[in-house]
């Protein structure tokens, strides 16, 4: 069995409680290494880039069961240009690919509660945890979906804001939002539903919430967790629900970061309600209330209140000195259209987009649509960009080239640069465009502000010129 994130708060628990029962192998992220391997005896662990599919289907090698719960709320590039719902989509994709190459039976996936009360729109955060969901179970293992709202327990980044704020601030502004109704559950609670969850495969296939009995609103939250705490506020609501403000607020007394702090609170809108189910139902009799998995939360008193600071920092050193470019850009091209004539439609619109700036020199593989090297140029024959086709890590979905050199790419010890053009989800029209690994030749900062800001531009463009396209195309199909 595996744990495809390992180190986070849930997959701490899981560990802990797993690992005397099954063989796991701990797939972390952290090119630090994992912060705190000899918490869990027995447990292998493996530093796995979860964006290289061949990495993950090394680590997935006689593995049955995969239990997912990652998700792209902390940076693993200097500079990633995407959005925390393309990357998560991404990520999903590469290891429902990698599963199904490897014959993993079954995958256990942790998401959030996407039900929403009077069919309000959910948030981008809930969109998507559902997308991935949705993602991950359109390959072929099985797939169990467990969907949860904030987990209370020693070490979750959700109450740890919250107890933050509450000591730090002597009087809280209560936006809108704080009447949302909501159902937490303790990481108790979550682990006992894995447990259930992996003791029956066959019996719990589909989609089951978890949540206390009671549901409750956030200010209900923020009000019985200063009590819990010995604090007694001065709370004000305001009827505003401005997500950044929330963000800025929350950041500046809470000390996290805005990728942690954005997403969650963008999700806080949304009601986040528990549906009735088997599996919540058989968890019933022995489910913590809030004020019992608060106080066990809390009582341990500040000792790892963050046990994964340390690590995050060391991350943070080597992928600054590392200084790579990550980029998602997700757009929709012809439903006909296969990867492979994406990626040299892309080449060839570039060299006439780019006129009389840049040029673009192709070789396809006859009787196909595949690139077999590209060369970019700029004007005076000055080679700025050499790339291959990466043989193995074409797919009929995916159609990669290998950065192999040129004026604007430095030499690394990895040279694990690759462009991509992949078709990821069920719905036929989606695509992403997606470098991994770029390390960019000139001077970081003149980088970020001038072929970074390039880079974006060209994207939208393409991502335009495809719509114009799907536009000029469906009069024909429909003709035909």
């Amino acid at each position: 069995m595996a744990i495809a994130g390992a180190s986070g708060f849930v997959g701490r628990a899981l560990r802990r409680s797993l690992s005397a029962q099954y063989d796991l192998t701990a797939l972390t992220r952290s090119q630090s290494g994992a912060g705190d391997q000899m918490e869990s005896e027995g447990v292998t662990w493996c530093q796995c880039d979860l964006f290289d599919i061949e990495e993950i289907k090394r680590s997935l090698v006689d593995v049955d069961v995969v239990i997912y719960l990652v998700h792209s709320m902390s940076p693993q590039s200097r500079l990633t240009q995407a959005g925390f719902e393309d990357l998560d989509l991404l990520l999903a994709d590469n290891m429902r690919t990698a599963c199904e190459a490897t014959g993993v039976k079954r995958i256990v996936y942790l998401g959030g509660l996407s039900s929403a009360i009077d069919k309000e729109r959910l948030s981008r955060h809930l969109q998507s945890r559902r997308e991935v969901g949705l993602v991950l179970a359109s390959g072929g293992p099985a797939v169990t979906q467990l969907g949860a709202g904030v987990v209370i327990g020693r070490g979750g980044s959700s109450l740890r804001m919250l107890t933050r704020l509450i000591k730090r601030l002597p009087m809280m502004v209560l936006p809108r939002w704080t009447s949302t109704p909501t159902q937490p559950v303790s990481i108790k609670d979550v682990v006992r539903a894995f447990q259930l969850v992996l003791e029956d495969s066959e019996r719990w296939v589909g989609e089951y919430d978890l949540g206390i009995a009671e549901e409750m609103t956030y200010g209900d939250m923020i009000m019985r967790t200063a009590k819990h705490l010995g604090r007694t506020p001065l709370t004000f609501h305001v009827p505003i629900s401005s997500p950044k403000v929330s963000t800025l607020w929350i950041m500046l007394f809470s000390g996290e970061p805005k990728s942690l702090v954005f997403p969650l609170v963008s999700s806080l809108a949304s009601p986040t309600v528990a549906r009735p189910n088997p599996l919540l139902d058989t968890l019933a009799p022995e489910l913590q209330g809030f004020d019992e998995a608060l106080d066990e939360a809390i009582s341990v008193g500040k000792r790892d209140e963050d046990p994964r600071r340390q690590m995050r920092l060391k991350d943070r050193v080597i992928i600054n000195r590392l200084s790579l470019v990550r980029s998602v850009q997700r757009m929709i091209a012809p439903a006909e259209w296969s990867a492979a004539l994406i990626c040299r439609k892309y080449w060839e619109w570039l060299g006439t987009w780019g006129r009389p700036l840049l040029t673009t020199k192709l070789e396809v593989r006859p009787g196909t649509d595949e690139l077999e090297k590209v060369e970019v140029h700029l004007v005076g024959g000055i080679s700025l960009l050499v790339l291959e086709r990466d043989h193995a890590r074409c797919s009929r979905k995916s159609d990669v080239l290998a950065i192999k050199g040129g004026l604007l790419v430095r030499n690394t010890p990895h040279g694990k640069g690759r462009f991509e053009f992949r078709r990821v989800t069920g719905e036929s029209d989606t695509v992403v465009a997606v470098l991994h690994d770029y390390a960019p030749s000139i001077p970081w900062y003149l980088y970020e502000f001038t072929q970074a800001l390039v880079h974006l531009m060209v994207m939208r463009a393409f991502r335009g010129w495809l719509r114009r396209r799907i536009r000029r195309l469906k009069p024909e199909g429909a003709a035909g």
